[in-house]
């Protein structure tokens, strides 16, 4: 097994509008005129009372945004920001690594929500010296999505709603991984997630997809928490790993042939002498937001080919 791949890293940053890791012992950023909201939260202390100019920094907010019914305030968003429809004609603002500072002060929000990453620091200075409110959430695995979600619903006064999303999304989740049982005839199968190939990165136990393959109700093929979150695996571990089925959810042009091609090589694999290998081309399956459930749900459908 080898070290963390900083290409994947810095891809899947802008999949899932989550920064790379931060360095060891480093704190989030800590600015004068900010608070510290919980673990993982910062937010400007000149908080608006009921902000309706709101900039989202990220994908996974703008996704909570309008899940919350507040996407009537949204007049911005980053580059990266892709569902629903209704953010098409928004303004764009640059990316979470590399905001346009310009063009964030020309939307004049009130309020500019992102995550917590390794550049929070820099983007809490300029909008603090702009006199812009700001949030940053740490959202980084199921448990932070569903706090994420509620901890906006308290700042933006729609608390029963916000309650109402995270029930709605445990439900879905649930019958989401009754539905694989009941394609899988409740047989064990363990599951290798594929985020990148050449080298093959991959979704460790402690990792977003980690919890992705669970809650669907199967079994990570990489069960060895010293693996870390998302390990980059040599051949020779993947043969060890033996999954039965690969999930490959990279991106491209042309991903879904490329990664047939790829894998058909390895026919020592058990997912490939089964043809259990499928292609996923949704960001869904990399974004740690309130659309959890669809991603287990198009885990699913793609089993129904079993």
């Amino acid at each position: 097994m080898k070290q963390k791949f900083p290409i994947f890293a810095l891809l899947f940053a802008l999949v899932i509008g989550v920064g790379c890791d931060r360095s060891e012992g480093e704190e989030p950023a800590e600015e004068q005129g900010a608070e510290e909201i919980g673990e993982g939260y910062v937010r400007s202390d000149d908080w608006p009372e009921d902000p309706q100019r709101i900039l989202s920094l990220a994908p996974n907010i703008t996704e909570i945004l309008f899940e919350l019914d507040l996407g009537d305030r949204v007049v911005a968003v980053s580059r990266y920001c892709d569902w629903p429809d209704e953010v098409d004609g928004l303004a764009r603002v640059g990316g979470v690594l590399d905001p346009d500072y310009e063009a964030i002060l020309a939307t004049e929000a009130d309020l500019v929500l992102g995550v917590t990453h390794d550049s929070d620091r820099a983007l809490i200075e300029k909008l603090a010296a702009a006199e812009m409110a700001y949030g940053m959430l740490a959202i980084e695995d199921f448990s932070s999505i569903f706090a994420a979600i509620e901890q906006l619903g308290q700042w933006l006064g729609v608390d029963e709603r916000a309650r109402q999303l995270t029930g709605e999304m445990e439900a879905q989740l649930n019958a989401g991984a009754e539905n694989i049982s009941a394609i899988l005839d409740n047989q064990d199968f363990s599951v290798l997630l594929v985020f990148d190939r050449e080298p093959v990165v991959a979704a460790g136990p402690r990792s977003f997809g980690g919890e992705l393959i669970t809650r669907a109700g199967l079994r990570n093929a990489l069960d060895d928490e010293l693996l870390g979150t998302y390990p980059v695996l040599d051949m020779e571990h993947i043969l060890q790993a033996n999954p039965d089925i690969v999930v490959d959810v990279t991106y491209g042009p042309n991903a879904a042939e490329e990664a047939r091609r790829y894998w058909w090589r390895f026919d020592a694999i058990e997912a490939v002498q089964k043809e259990r290998v499928f292609h996923i081309d949704d960001p869904v399956m990399l974004r740690p937001g309130p659309r959890i459930p669809q991603a287990v749900e198009r885990l699913g459908q793609a089993l129904e080919e079993l």
